[in-house]
């Protein structure tokens, strides 16, 4: 495989990945639940793992360390944090 087929592959597979990503954290931001049956047991606050998904997933957009950091901590408060009411 040539060095533009193997970049070409990777670029599609980060592509897949992204629309993967911004489907799931959606779909938890909306509809309260993730895909799966025990990452549904793993996550507490679905919501909050939604909204930092989408926030990690924007840092590819603005290019930048600071909102992938930033949507990783919001996540793993969406495995910490039970949800009140």
């Amino acid at each position: 495989m040539t060095y533009g087929g193997l970049l070409t592959v990777m670029l599609l597979g980060m592509a897949v990945l992204g629309m993967a990503g911004l489907w799931a954290g959606t779909h938890a931001l909306l509809h309260d639940r993730v895909p799966g049956r025990r990452f549904n047991r793993i996550v507490r606050n679905r919501r909050l793992w939604g909204a930092g998904l989408l926030v990690v997933l924007s840092s590819v957009l603005f290019l930048s360390w600071a909102p992938a950091v930033i949507g990783l901590v919001i996540m793993i408060a969406g495995h910490v944090i039970r949800p009140t009411g």
